[in-house]
């Protein structure tokens, strides 16, 4: 239990650098951030497998790069999800892909600290 309650934190911190430094939201974020850690980890479990099946083909055409189209769009997916929450920010798609490249990162990072 604790290590989910981790991984979680991670990904809190990770979604609140992406809100401040990427998307410039610098008030009322952290309940966003943890509504969109839960979200995200919904999404990736429950539709993430579902549509990797299915675009298995595409996927080995392009070697495995189509796959960080599919993290970008369900990542945008659990934004417009966190949209419907009432939480209002107008990103435009370039940003959530910016978005999605830094809290990759810095979740990446802090897994490997921690």
């Amino acid at each position: 239990m604790s290590e989910v309650l981790i991984r979680l934190a991670i990904h809190v911190v990770s979604l609140l650098v992406v809100f401040y430094f990427i998307w410039n939201v610098h008030s009322g974020f952290f309940v966003a951030a943890v509504i969109m850690a839960l979200i995200l980890a919904l999404v990736n479990a429950v539709i993430k497998p579902i549509v990797l099946i299915l675009t298995l083909p595409i996927s080995i055409l392009t070697l495995g790069l189509f796959v960080i189209v599919i993290n970008i769009l369900l990542f945008a997916l659990s934004f417009a999800v966190l949209n419907a929450f009432g939480y209002h920010f107008d990103i435009s798609f370039g940003r959530i892909a910016l978005g999605w490249l830094v809290y990759v990162l810095v979740s990446t990072v802090l897994t490997r600290v921690i």
